[in-house]
Protein backbone atom coordinates (compact mmCIF):
# COMPACT_ATOMS: atom_id res chain seq x y z
CA UNK A 1 0.00 0.00 0.00
CA UNK A 2 1.10 3.58 -0.63
CA UNK A 3 2.40 5.59 2.31
CA UNK A 4 0.58 8.91 1.75
CA UNK A 5 2.75 11.29 3.78
CA UNK A 6 6.29 10.57 2.67
CA UNK A 7 8.44 13.65 2.10
CA UNK A 8 9.87 14.83 -1.19
CA UNK A 9 13.03 16.85 -1.58
CA UNK A 10 13.57 19.89 -3.83
CA UNK A 11 9.78 20.44 -4.27
CA UNK A 12 7.28 22.99 -3.15
CA UNK A 13 6.09 21.02 -0.12
CA UNK A 14 3.16 23.31 0.59
CA UNK A 15 1.56 22.64 -2.84
CA UNK A 16 2.08 18.91 -2.58
CA UNK A 17 0.80 18.83 1.00
CA UNK A 18 -2.33 20.75 -0.05
CA UNK A 19 -2.88 18.30 -2.93
CA UNK A 20 -2.60 15.30 -0.60
CA UNK A 21 -4.91 16.93 1.94
CA UNK A 22 -7.56 17.74 -0.67
CA UNK A 23 -7.31 14.25 -2.21
CA UNK A 24 -7.92 12.68 1.22
CA UNK A 25 -10.78 15.06 2.00
CA UNK A 26 -12.37 14.37 -1.39
CA UNK A 27 -12.67 10.71 -0.48
CA UNK A 28 -14.89 11.62 2.47
CA UNK A 29 -16.97 14.57 1.21
CA UNK A 30 -17.39 16.76 -1.91
CA UNK A 31 -14.82 19.54 -2.35
CA UNK A 32 -15.66 23.17 -3.07
CA UNK A 33 -15.57 24.36 -6.69
CA UNK A 34 -12.39 26.37 -6.07
CA UNK A 35 -10.56 23.44 -4.39
CA UNK A 36 -11.69 20.98 -7.05
CA UNK A 37 -10.42 23.28 -9.83
CA UNK A 38 -7.09 23.86 -8.09
CA UNK A 39 -6.59 20.12 -7.43
CA UNK A 40 -7.37 19.23 -11.05
CA UNK A 41 -4.86 21.79 -12.30
CA UNK A 42 -2.19 20.55 -9.90
CA UNK A 43 -2.62 16.94 -10.99
CA UNK A 44 -2.24 17.99 -14.62
CA UNK A 45 1.11 19.60 -13.87
CA UNK A 46 2.36 17.12 -11.22
CA UNK A 47 2.69 13.53 -12.37
CA UNK A 48 3.76 12.29 -8.92
CA UNK A 49 0.68 13.66 -7.13
CA UNK A 50 -1.54 12.29 -9.89
CA UNK A 51 -0.02 8.81 -9.51
CA UNK A 52 -0.30 9.10 -5.75
CA UNK A 53 -4.03 9.90 -6.06
CA UNK A 54 -4.56 6.82 -8.24
CA UNK A 55 -2.77 4.72 -5.61
CA UNK A 56 -5.01 6.16 -2.87
CA UNK A 57 -8.13 5.22 -4.86
CA UNK A 58 -6.82 1.71 -5.55
CA UNK A 59 -6.04 1.16 -1.85
CA UNK A 60 -9.51 2.35 -0.86
CA UNK A 61 -11.16 0.00 -3.37
CA UNK A 62 -9.06 -2.90 -2.05
CA UNK A 63 -10.01 -2.23 1.58
CA UNK A 64 -13.69 -1.82 0.78
CA UNK A 65 -13.60 -5.10 -1.12
CA UNK A 66 -12.73 -6.88 2.13
CA UNK A 67 -16.29 -6.21 3.31
CA UNK A 68 -17.49 -8.93 0.95
CA UNK A 69 -14.70 -11.43 1.64
CA UNK A 70 -14.46 -12.45 5.26
CA UNK A 71 -11.18 -14.30 5.91
CA UNK A 72 -11.79 -17.85 7.13
CA UNK A 73 -9.16 -18.93 9.67
CA UNK A 74 -7.71 -22.45 9.40
CA UNK A 75 -9.69 -25.04 11.33
CA UNK A 76 -6.74 -25.86 13.55
CA UNK A 77 -5.67 -22.23 14.14
CA UNK A 78 -6.75 -22.17 17.76
CA UNK A 79 -5.21 -25.59 18.41
CA UNK A 80 -1.83 -24.46 17.06
CA UNK A 81 -2.04 -21.10 18.84
CA UNK A 82 -2.90 -22.64 22.22
CA UNK A 83 -0.11 -25.22 21.79
CA UNK A 84 2.40 -22.46 21.03
CA UNK A 85 1.27 -20.48 24.07
CA UNK A 86 1.65 -23.57 26.24
CA UNK A 87 5.15 -24.24 24.89
CA UNK A 88 6.13 -20.63 25.53
CA UNK A 89 4.75 -20.80 29.05
CA UNK A 90 6.69 -23.99 29.78
CA UNK A 91 9.87 -22.43 28.36
CA UNK A 92 9.57 -19.34 30.54
CA UNK A 93 9.09 -21.24 33.78
CA UNK A 94 12.06 -20.70 36.04
CA UNK A 95 13.54 -17.88 33.96
CA UNK A 96 14.23 -14.48 35.47
CA UNK A 97 12.15 -11.72 33.91
CA UNK A 98 14.06 -9.56 31.40
CA UNK A 99 13.62 -5.82 32.07
CA UNK A 100 12.06 -3.83 29.26
CA UNK A 101 14.34 -1.68 27.13
CA UNK A 102 14.39 2.03 27.89
CA UNK A 103 14.06 3.06 24.28
CA UNK A 104 11.38 1.79 21.93
CA UNK A 105 8.65 -0.76 22.46
CA UNK A 106 9.39 -4.36 23.43
CA UNK A 107 8.45 -6.92 20.77
CA UNK A 108 5.36 -8.08 22.68
CA UNK A 109 4.08 -4.55 23.10
CA UNK A 110 4.73 -3.78 19.44
CA UNK A 111 2.83 -6.91 18.43
CA UNK A 112 -0.03 -5.87 20.68
CA UNK A 113 -0.08 -2.40 19.17
CA UNK A 114 -0.15 -3.90 15.71
CA UNK A 115 -3.08 -6.14 16.72
CA UNK A 116 -4.99 -3.09 18.01
CA UNK A 117 -4.36 -1.30 14.71
CA UNK A 118 -5.67 -4.30 12.75
CA UNK A 119 -8.81 -4.59 14.93
CA UNK A 120 -9.50 -0.87 14.70
CA UNK A 121 -9.01 -0.99 10.93
CA UNK A 122 -11.40 -3.92 10.66
CA UNK A 123 -13.99 -2.08 12.75
CA UNK A 124 -13.72 0.96 10.48
CA UNK A 125 -14.22 -1.20 7.42
CA UNK A 126 -16.93 -3.49 8.73
CA UNK A 127 -18.70 -1.52 11.45
CA UNK A 128 -19.00 -2.63 15.11
CA UNK A 129 -16.98 -5.68 16.15
CA UNK A 130 -19.42 -8.57 16.89
CA UNK A 131 -19.38 -9.76 20.46
CA UNK A 132 -19.00 -13.49 21.27
CA UNK A 133 -22.23 -15.44 20.67
CA UNK A 134 -23.69 -12.47 18.78
CA UNK A 135 -24.54 -14.88 15.94
CA UNK A 136 -26.64 -17.99 16.55
CA UNK A 137 -24.68 -21.26 16.68
CA UNK A 138 -24.78 -23.06 13.37
CA UNK A 139 -25.49 -19.97 11.25
CA UNK A 140 -23.32 -19.11 8.29
CA UNK A 141 -22.26 -15.93 10.07
CA UNK A 142 -21.01 -18.02 12.96
CA UNK A 143 -19.02 -20.20 10.57
CA UNK A 144 -17.33 -17.17 9.04
CA UNK A 145 -16.71 -15.25 12.27
CA UNK A 146 -13.25 -14.59 13.59
CA UNK A 147 -14.00 -16.31 16.90
CA UNK A 148 -11.66 -19.36 17.16
CA UNK A 149 -13.40 -22.70 16.93
CA UNK A 150 -12.91 -25.30 19.68
CA UNK A 151 -10.23 -27.91 19.15
CA UNK A 152 -11.88 -31.01 17.70
CA UNK A 153 -10.88 -34.62 18.21
CA UNK A 154 -11.26 -37.48 15.80
CA UNK A 155 -13.82 -40.27 16.03
CA UNK A 156 -14.25 -43.33 13.76
CA UNK A 157 -15.21 -41.99 10.36
CA UNK A 158 -18.78 -42.65 9.25
CA UNK A 159 -21.67 -41.04 7.46
CA UNK A 160 -25.17 -39.86 8.31
CA UNK A 161 -28.18 -39.89 6.01
CA UNK A 162 -31.23 -37.73 6.56
CA UNK A 163 -34.13 -36.09 4.76
CA UNK A 164 -34.78 -32.37 5.15
CA UNK A 165 -37.24 -29.85 3.79
CA UNK A 166 -35.85 -27.34 1.30
CA UNK A 167 -36.67 -23.63 1.17
CA UNK A 168 -39.08 -24.09 -1.74
CA UNK A 169 -41.09 -26.78 0.07
CA UNK A 170 -39.47 -29.74 -1.67
CA UNK A 171 -37.46 -32.51 0.02
CA UNK A 172 -33.78 -33.41 -0.14
CA UNK A 173 -31.76 -36.53 0.65
CA UNK A 174 -28.54 -35.51 2.40
CA UNK A 175 -25.40 -37.42 3.35
CA UNK A 176 -22.71 -36.02 5.61
CA UNK A 177 -19.48 -37.56 6.82
CA UNK A 178 -18.66 -37.40 10.53
CA UNK A 179 -15.04 -37.85 11.58
CA UNK A 180 -14.51 -35.25 14.32
CA UNK A 181 -16.48 -33.62 17.14
CA UNK A 182 -15.91 -30.88 19.71
CA UNK A 183 -15.23 -31.68 23.37
CA UNK A 184 -18.25 -31.64 25.67
CA UNK A 185 -16.71 -28.73 27.59
CA UNK A 186 -16.81 -26.59 24.43
CA UNK A 187 -19.57 -27.97 22.22
CA UNK A 188 -19.92 -24.95 19.90
CA UNK A 189 -18.48 -26.61 16.82
CA UNK A 190 -19.03 -25.29 13.35
CA UNK A 191 -22.02 -27.09 11.80
CA UNK A 192 -21.64 -30.50 10.24
CA UNK A 193 -20.49 -30.20 6.62
CA UNK A 194 -22.48 -32.07 3.99
CA UNK A 195 -20.04 -33.73 1.63
CA UNK A 196 -22.37 -34.66 -1.20
CA UNK A 197 -24.76 -32.24 -2.92
CA UNK A 198 -28.31 -32.65 -1.65
CA UNK A 199 -30.41 -34.91 -3.89
CA UNK A 200 -34.05 -33.95 -4.57
CA UNK A 201 -36.57 -36.60 -3.48
CA UNK A 202 -40.24 -36.80 -4.45
CA UNK A 203 -42.54 -37.39 -1.48
CA UNK A 204 -46.33 -37.68 -1.43
CA UNK A 205 -48.34 -36.78 1.65
CA UNK A 206 -47.10 -35.80 5.09
CA UNK A 207 -44.33 -38.23 6.13
CA UNK A 208 -44.61 -39.93 9.50
CA UNK A 209 -41.53 -42.11 9.19
CA UNK A 210 -38.76 -43.01 6.75
CA UNK A 211 -35.97 -45.51 6.29
CA UNK A 212 -33.41 -46.02 3.55
CA UNK A 213 -32.00 -49.20 2.01
CA UNK A 214 -28.41 -50.17 2.88
CA UNK A 215 -27.23 -49.08 -0.59
CA UNK A 216 -29.02 -45.69 -0.38
CA UNK A 217 -31.03 -46.38 -3.54
CA UNK A 218 -34.54 -46.77 -2.06
CA UNK A 219 -36.40 -44.69 0.49
CA UNK A 220 -39.38 -46.21 2.32
CA UNK A 221 -41.91 -43.61 3.46
CA UNK A 222 -44.97 -43.92 5.68
CA UNK A 223 -47.31 -41.01 4.92
CA UNK A 224 -50.65 -39.73 6.12
CA UNK A 225 -53.40 -39.40 3.56
CA UNK A 226 -54.87 -36.01 2.69
CA UNK A 227 -58.61 -35.55 2.14
CA UNK A 228 -60.05 -38.76 0.74
CA UNK A 229 -56.60 -40.24 0.08
CA UNK A 230 -55.76 -43.08 2.49
CA UNK A 231 -52.61 -43.50 4.54
CA UNK A 232 -50.02 -45.39 2.59
CA UNK A 233 -46.53 -46.86 2.63
CA UNK A 234 -44.48 -46.43 -0.50
CA UNK A 235 -40.99 -46.81 -1.91
CA UNK A 236 -39.30 -44.09 -3.95
CA UNK A 237 -35.91 -44.22 -5.64
CA UNK A 238 -33.16 -42.00 -4.27
CA UNK A 239 -31.37 -40.17 -7.10
CA UNK A 240 -27.67 -41.01 -7.45
CA UNK A 241 -25.16 -38.59 -5.99
CA UNK A 242 -23.84 -37.73 -9.46
CA UNK A 243 -26.48 -37.38 -12.19
CA UNK A 244 -26.10 -39.90 -14.99
CA UNK A 245 -24.90 -38.47 -18.28
CA UNK A 246 -27.17 -39.29 -21.20
CA UNK A 247 -25.06 -40.28 -24.21
CA UNK A 248 -25.49 -38.13 -27.29
CA UNK A 249 -27.60 -39.76 -30.03
CA UNK A 250 -25.61 -41.31 -32.84
CA UNK A 251 -26.34 -40.63 -36.47
CA UNK A 252 -28.55 -43.18 -38.20
CA UNK A 253 -26.68 -45.54 -40.54
CA UNK A 254 -27.06 -44.89 -44.25
CA UNK A 255 -26.93 -47.06 -47.38
CA UNK A 256 -24.09 -46.59 -49.89
CA UNK A 257 -26.59 -44.69 -52.04
CA UNK A 258 -27.16 -42.22 -49.21
CA UNK A 259 -30.58 -43.58 -48.27
CA UNK A 260 -31.14 -44.10 -44.51
CA UNK A 261 -31.40 -47.68 -43.27
CA UNK A 262 -34.93 -48.60 -42.17
CA UNK A 263 -34.78 -50.71 -39.01
CA UNK A 264 -36.68 -53.97 -38.96
CA UNK A 265 -39.79 -54.03 -36.75
CA UNK A 266 -39.18 -55.42 -33.27
CA UNK A 267 -41.74 -57.70 -31.66
CA UNK A 268 -42.48 -56.38 -28.14
CA UNK A 269 -41.72 -58.74 -25.25
CA UNK A 270 -44.73 -60.16 -23.41
CA UNK A 271 -45.80 -58.21 -20.34
CA UNK A 272 -44.93 -59.51 -16.89
CA UNK A 273 -47.88 -61.28 -15.27
CA UNK A 274 -47.31 -59.13 -12.14
CA UNK A 275 -46.33 -55.62 -13.26
CA UNK A 276 -45.11 -53.19 -10.60
CA UNK A 277 -47.67 -50.78 -9.24
CA UNK A 278 -46.12 -47.41 -10.09
CA UNK A 279 -48.17 -44.27 -9.66
CA UNK A 280 -47.59 -41.44 -12.11
CA UNK A 281 -45.23 -39.56 -9.81
CA UNK A 282 -42.77 -42.47 -9.71
CA UNK A 283 -43.79 -43.84 -6.31
CA UNK A 284 -44.23 -47.58 -5.75
CA UNK A 285 -47.04 -48.06 -3.26
CA UNK A 286 -46.55 -51.25 -1.23
CA UNK A 287 -49.42 -50.81 1.27
CA UNK A 288 -52.50 -48.60 1.48
CA UNK A 289 -55.03 -47.86 4.21
CA UNK A 290 -52.58 -48.82 6.96
CA UNK A 291 -50.12 -46.95 9.17
CA UNK A 292 -46.73 -48.15 10.38
CA UNK A 293 -46.43 -49.02 14.06
CA UNK A 294 -42.85 -48.48 15.22
CA UNK A 295 -40.20 -48.41 12.49
CA UNK A 296 -39.60 -50.18 9.22
CA UNK A 297 -36.14 -51.66 8.61
CA UNK A 298 -34.24 -53.43 5.85
CA UNK A 299 -32.26 -56.60 6.41
CA UNK A 300 -28.48 -56.11 6.37
CA UNK A 301 -28.23 -57.36 2.78
CA UNK A 302 -31.05 -55.03 1.66
CA UNK A 303 -33.14 -57.92 0.30
CA UNK A 304 -36.07 -57.73 2.72
CA UNK A 305 -38.07 -54.93 4.32
CA UNK A 306 -40.00 -55.64 7.53
CA UNK A 307 -42.50 -53.52 9.46
CA UNK A 308 -45.68 -53.73 11.50
CA UNK A 309 -48.80 -51.86 10.42
CA UNK A 310 -52.43 -51.63 11.47
CA UNK A 311 -55.54 -50.38 9.62
CA UNK A 312 -55.85 -46.60 9.62
CA UNK A 313 -59.46 -46.82 10.80
CA UNK A 314 -58.42 -48.54 14.02
CA UNK A 315 -60.47 -51.64 13.31
CA UNK A 316 -57.70 -53.96 14.53
CA UNK A 317 -54.17 -54.08 15.86
CA UNK A 318 -50.95 -54.45 13.85
CA UNK A 319 -49.61 -57.38 11.88
CA UNK A 320 -46.11 -58.11 10.59
CA UNK A 321 -45.46 -57.26 6.93
CA UNK A 322 -42.62 -58.31 4.61
CA UNK A 323 -41.65 -56.85 1.23
CA UNK A 324 -38.81 -57.54 -1.18
CA UNK A 325 -37.78 -55.83 -4.38
CA UNK A 326 -39.85 -57.00 -7.30
CA UNK A 327 -42.95 -57.73 -5.23
CA UNK A 328 -46.13 -55.90 -6.16
CA UNK A 329 -47.13 -55.13 -2.58
CA UNK A 330 -46.03 -55.96 0.95
CA UNK A 331 -47.45 -59.15 2.43
CA UNK A 332 -48.95 -59.55 5.89
CA UNK A 333 -47.34 -62.69 7.34
CA UNK A 334 -49.34 -62.71 10.61
CA UNK A 335 -53.08 -62.48 11.20
CA UNK A 336 -53.31 -62.19 14.99
CA UNK A 337 -53.53 -58.35 14.87
CA UNK A 338 -51.08 -58.14 17.75
CA UNK A 339 -47.56 -58.57 16.28
CA UNK A 340 -44.90 -55.88 16.59
CA UNK A 341 -41.67 -55.80 14.57
CA UNK A 342 -38.59 -55.18 16.72
CA UNK A 343 -35.42 -55.56 14.62
CA UNK A 344 -33.40 -57.90 12.44
CA UNK A 345 -31.20 -60.60 13.95
CA UNK A 346 -28.91 -61.65 11.13
CA UNK A 347 -31.18 -62.71 8.29
CA UNK A 348 -34.21 -63.32 10.52
CA UNK A 349 -36.92 -61.04 11.87
CA UNK A 350 -37.10 -60.55 15.64
CA UNK A 351 -40.63 -59.60 16.68
CA UNK A 352 -43.08 -59.77 19.60
CA UNK A 353 -46.75 -60.62 19.87
CA UNK A 354 -49.27 -60.05 22.65
CA UNK A 355 -51.08 -63.01 24.13
CA UNK A 356 -54.74 -62.50 25.03
CA UNK A 357 -54.87 -60.90 28.48
CA UNK A 358 -56.50 -62.83 31.29
CA UNK A 359 -59.50 -61.41 33.10
CA UNK A 360 -58.20 -59.23 35.96
CA UNK A 361 -59.15 -59.81 39.55
CA UNK A 362 -60.95 -57.08 41.48
CA UNK A 363 -58.84 -54.99 43.84
CA UNK A 364 -59.53 -54.46 47.55
CA UNK A 365 -62.20 -51.85 46.82
CA UNK A 366 -64.05 -54.18 44.50
CA UNK A 367 -63.18 -52.23 41.32
CA UNK A 368 -61.80 -54.34 38.46
CA UNK A 369 -58.06 -54.04 38.00
CA UNK A 370 -56.47 -53.16 34.68
CA UNK A 371 -56.00 -56.16 32.43
CA UNK A 372 -52.35 -57.01 31.87
CA UNK A 373 -51.08 -58.96 28.87
CA UNK A 374 -47.99 -61.14 28.63
CA UNK A 375 -45.79 -60.71 25.54
CA UNK A 376 -44.03 -63.49 23.64
CA UNK A 377 -41.11 -62.90 21.27
CA UNK A 378 -40.06 -65.00 18.29
CA UNK A 379 -37.72 -65.24 15.30
CA UNK A 380 -39.11 -65.54 11.77
CA UNK A 381 -37.35 -66.67 8.59
CA UNK A 382 -38.63 -64.36 5.81
CA UNK A 383 -37.99 -66.95 3.09
CA UNK A 384 -39.82 -69.89 4.70
CA UNK A 385 -41.99 -67.98 7.26
CA UNK A 386 -40.86 -70.48 9.91
CA UNK A 387 -41.31 -69.12 13.45
CA UNK A 388 -39.17 -69.99 16.50
CA UNK A 389 -40.55 -68.79 19.83
CA UNK A 390 -38.11 -67.63 22.49
CA UNK A 391 -38.62 -69.56 25.70
CA UNK A 392 -38.11 -66.56 28.00
CA UNK A 393 -41.45 -65.30 29.43
CA UNK A 394 -42.68 -61.68 29.31
CA UNK A 395 -40.11 -60.70 26.68
CA UNK A 396 -41.09 -57.54 24.76
CA UNK A 397 -39.27 -56.01 21.75
CA UNK A 398 -35.83 -57.55 22.34
CA UNK A 399 -32.78 -56.14 20.54
CA UNK A 400 -29.59 -58.23 20.32
CA UNK A 401 -26.22 -56.51 19.96
CA UNK A 402 -24.37 -57.19 16.67
CA UNK A 403 -21.74 -59.32 18.42
CA UNK A 404 -24.43 -61.67 19.77
CA UNK A 405 -23.40 -61.28 23.42
CA UNK A 406 -26.16 -59.15 24.92
CA UNK A 407 -29.82 -58.31 24.55
CA UNK A 408 -31.93 -55.38 25.76
CA UNK A 409 -35.67 -55.84 26.24
CA UNK A 410 -38.71 -54.97 28.33
CA UNK A 411 -39.12 -57.64 30.99
CA UNK A 412 -42.70 -57.40 32.18
CA UNK A 413 -46.34 -57.07 31.24
CA UNK A 414 -48.32 -54.74 28.99
CA UNK A 415 -51.59 -52.87 29.44
CA UNK A 416 -53.98 -51.57 26.74
CA UNK A 417 -53.61 -47.95 25.63
CA UNK A 418 -56.46 -45.51 26.27
CA UNK A 419 -57.89 -45.93 22.76
CA UNK A 420 -57.43 -49.71 22.90
CA UNK A 421 -55.38 -49.72 19.68
CA UNK A 422 -51.97 -50.25 21.23
CA UNK A 423 -50.11 -51.55 24.26
CA UNK A 424 -48.39 -49.56 27.00
CA UNK A 425 -45.58 -50.80 29.23
CA UNK A 426 -47.04 -52.27 32.39
CA UNK A 427 -45.30 -53.86 35.37
CA UNK A 428 -41.61 -54.52 34.74
CA UNK A 429 -38.38 -52.82 33.71
CA UNK A 430 -36.05 -52.31 30.77
CA UNK A 431 -33.10 -54.65 31.23
CA UNK A 432 -29.76 -55.74 29.79
CA UNK A 433 -29.21 -59.48 29.71
CA UNK A 434 -26.84 -62.06 28.28
CA UNK A 435 -27.90 -63.69 25.01
CA UNK A 436 -27.76 -67.33 23.98
CA UNK A 437 -27.98 -68.36 20.35
CA UNK A 438 -29.23 -71.76 21.44
CA UNK A 439 -27.69 -75.24 21.33
CA UNK A 440 -25.64 -74.35 18.25
CA UNK A 441 -23.98 -71.31 19.84
CA UNK A 442 -22.04 -70.36 22.94
CA UNK A 443 -23.98 -68.46 25.62
CA UNK A 444 -22.54 -65.29 27.13
CA UNK A 445 -23.73 -64.91 30.72
CA UNK A 446 -24.17 -61.41 32.09
CA UNK A 447 -21.13 -60.22 34.08
CA UNK A 448 -21.50 -60.29 37.83
CA UNK A 449 -24.58 -62.51 37.69
CA UNK A 450 -23.36 -65.60 35.88
CA UNK A 451 -25.27 -68.79 36.60
CA UNK A 452 -23.39 -71.62 38.24
CA UNK A 453 -21.44 -73.72 35.75
CA UNK A 454 -23.42 -76.70 34.54
CA UNK A 455 -21.88 -78.80 31.77
CA UNK A 456 -25.19 -80.51 31.11
CA UNK A 457 -27.18 -77.29 30.72
CA UNK A 458 -27.19 -75.41 27.42
CA UNK A 459 -29.40 -72.30 27.56
CA UNK A 460 -32.17 -72.18 25.00
CA UNK A 461 -32.40 -69.57 22.28
CA UNK A 462 -32.99 -66.22 23.97
CA UNK A 463 -31.90 -64.27 27.05
CA UNK A 464 -29.71 -66.04 29.61
CA UNK A 465 -31.99 -64.92 32.44
CA UNK A 466 -29.67 -62.63 34.43
CA UNK A 467 -31.22 -59.21 33.76
CA UNK A 468 -29.85 -55.91 35.04
CA UNK A 469 -31.97 -52.74 34.94
CA UNK A 470 -30.81 -50.20 32.35
CA UNK A 471 -32.97 -47.08 32.64
CA UNK A 472 -35.50 -46.52 35.39
CA UNK A 473 -38.67 -44.48 35.26
CA UNK A 474 -40.07 -45.81 31.98
CA UNK A 475 -43.62 -44.77 31.24
CA UNK A 476 -45.19 -45.98 27.98
CA UNK A 477 -42.83 -46.81 25.08
CA UNK A 478 -39.17 -47.34 24.27
CA UNK A 479 -36.78 -48.08 21.41
CA UNK A 480 -33.32 -49.60 21.96
CA UNK A 481 -30.34 -49.97 19.60
CA UNK A 482 -26.75 -51.16 20.07
CA UNK A 483 -23.66 -49.83 18.32
CA UNK A 484 -21.66 -52.32 16.17
CA UNK A 485 -19.23 -53.11 19.01
CA UNK A 486 -22.01 -53.94 21.48
CA UNK A 487 -20.50 -51.55 24.05
CA UNK A 488 -22.93 -48.63 23.60
CA UNK A 489 -26.68 -48.96 24.08
CA UNK A 490 -28.98 -46.11 23.03
CA UNK A 491 -32.50 -46.04 24.49
CA UNK A 492 -35.30 -43.67 23.47
CA UNK A 493 -38.15 -43.35 26.00
CA UNK A 494 -41.60 -41.90 25.32
CA UNK A 495 -44.06 -40.82 27.96
CA UNK A 496 -46.93 -41.78 25.65
CA UNK A 497 -47.13 -44.79 23.36
CA UNK A 498 -47.61 -42.60 20.25
CA UNK A 499 -45.35 -39.73 21.36
CA UNK A 500 -43.21 -38.10 18.69
CA UNK A 501 -40.81 -36.54 21.23
CA UNK A 502 -39.09 -38.38 24.06
CA UNK A 503 -35.80 -38.67 25.92
CA UNK A 504 -32.68 -40.31 24.48
CA UNK A 505 -30.13 -42.03 26.71
CA UNK A 506 -26.74 -43.56 25.94
CA UNK A 507 -25.55 -46.36 28.24
CA UNK A 508 -21.87 -47.34 28.18
CA UNK A 509 -20.87 -50.99 28.65
CA UNK A 510 -17.46 -52.25 29.67
CA UNK A 511 -15.77 -53.52 26.47
CA UNK A 512 -14.33 -56.55 28.28
CA UNK A 513 -17.07 -57.67 30.66
CA UNK A 514 -20.13 -55.89 29.27
CA UNK A 515 -21.02 -54.48 32.70
CA UNK A 516 -22.82 -51.12 32.72
CA UNK A 517 -20.34 -48.34 33.41
CA UNK A 518 -20.59 -46.71 36.83
CA UNK A 519 -19.61 -43.35 35.31
CA UNK A 520 -22.36 -40.79 34.63
CA UNK A 521 -24.26 -41.33 31.40
CA UNK A 522 -22.76 -39.31 28.54
CA UNK A 523 -26.31 -38.58 27.33
CA UNK A 524 -28.74 -38.72 30.27
CA UNK A 525 -32.05 -38.09 28.54
CA UNK A 526 -31.67 -35.53 25.74
CA UNK A 527 -34.93 -34.36 24.10
CA UNK A 528 -35.18 -36.18 20.78
CA UNK A 529 -37.61 -37.25 18.10
CA UNK A 530 -38.48 -40.93 18.08
CA UNK A 531 -36.17 -42.09 15.28
CA UNK A 532 -32.41 -42.10 15.90
CA UNK A 533 -29.36 -43.92 14.55
CA UNK A 534 -26.26 -45.36 16.17
CA UNK A 535 -23.07 -46.48 14.44
CA UNK A 536 -19.41 -46.94 15.27
CA UNK A 537 -18.30 -43.96 17.31
CA UNK A 538 -21.47 -41.87 17.08
CA UNK A 539 -25.14 -41.49 18.01
CA UNK A 540 -27.38 -39.18 15.93
CA UNK A 541 -30.86 -37.85 16.56
CA UNK A 542 -33.14 -34.94 15.62
CA UNK A 543 -33.82 -32.28 18.23
CA UNK A 544 -37.44 -31.13 18.64
CA UNK A 545 -38.42 -27.92 16.87
CA UNK A 546 -38.42 -24.93 19.22
CA UNK A 547 -35.62 -26.18 21.44
CA UNK A 548 -33.32 -23.25 22.31
CA UNK A 549 -35.57 -21.10 20.12
CA UNK A 550 -34.43 -22.83 16.90
CA UNK A 551 -35.77 -25.24 14.32
CA UNK A 552 -34.84 -28.92 14.46
CA UNK A 553 -31.28 -30.02 13.78
CA UNK A 554 -29.48 -33.33 13.46
CA UNK A 555 -27.34 -33.64 16.59
CA UNK A 556 -24.42 -36.03 16.93
CA UNK A 557 -22.76 -37.37 20.04
CA UNK A 558 -19.41 -38.86 19.05
CA UNK A 559 -16.84 -40.77 21.04
CA UNK A 560 -13.34 -42.17 20.91
CA UNK A 561 -12.77 -44.58 23.79
CA UNK A 562 -14.26 -42.68 26.75
CA UNK A 563 -13.90 -39.18 25.27
CA UNK A 564 -17.22 -37.71 24.13
CA UNK A 565 -17.96 -34.70 21.94
CA UNK A 566 -20.75 -33.10 19.93
CA UNK A 567 -21.53 -31.59 16.55
CA UNK A 568 -24.77 -30.71 14.76
CA UNK A 569 -26.24 -29.59 11.44
CA UNK A 570 -27.64 -26.20 10.53
CA UNK A 571 -31.31 -26.06 11.71
CA UNK A 572 -34.09 -26.86 9.25
CA UNK A 573 -37.89 -26.83 9.34
CA UNK A 574 -38.27 -30.62 9.03
CA UNK A 575 -35.68 -33.38 9.42
CA UNK A 576 -35.87 -37.17 9.39
CA UNK A 577 -32.97 -39.45 10.28
CA UNK A 578 -32.84 -42.37 7.85
CA UNK A 579 -29.42 -43.77 8.86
Amino acid sequence: MTLPFRRRHHDDESAHDRARSLTSAGMLEPLSIEDEAWLAGHHESCAECSQEREAFLADRALLRGLRERTPEPPRDLWARTSAAIEREARGNRGRRPVPARRHGLPFGAAAGALLVIVVIGASILRGPIPLPNATPPGSQAAINSFEPQPTTFEIPAGSLAYIRSAANGSWEFVRADVDAVCPRTRPSCAPLIEDDPARPVTLAGTPTGMTVSPDDTQLVVAARGAGNAPDRIYVVDVPPATPAVTPAPTDAPVMPSGEPVTPEPVTPAPESPEPSVVVPDGIVEIASGVMVVGEAAYSADGKWLAFSARPSDGSSGPDLYLWTRGQKTATAVTTDHGTYFSTWLGDRVLASRVESPTAPDADASGAPATAEAHPVSFLLDPATLTQSDLAHPDLWLPVVDPTGRFVAYWSGTLVPSTDGLDWVLGTGQLVLDGWSSGPDGQPTPHPGKSPKPDATHVPALGPIGTPVAVVSGLTAAFKAKFDPSGTRLAVWIGEQVDADVGRLHLVVLDPTTGAISAEPEPLPGAPALRRFSIAEGRLAWVSPSGQDGQDSSVQVLGWSNNHFGEIRTIPAKALYIVR
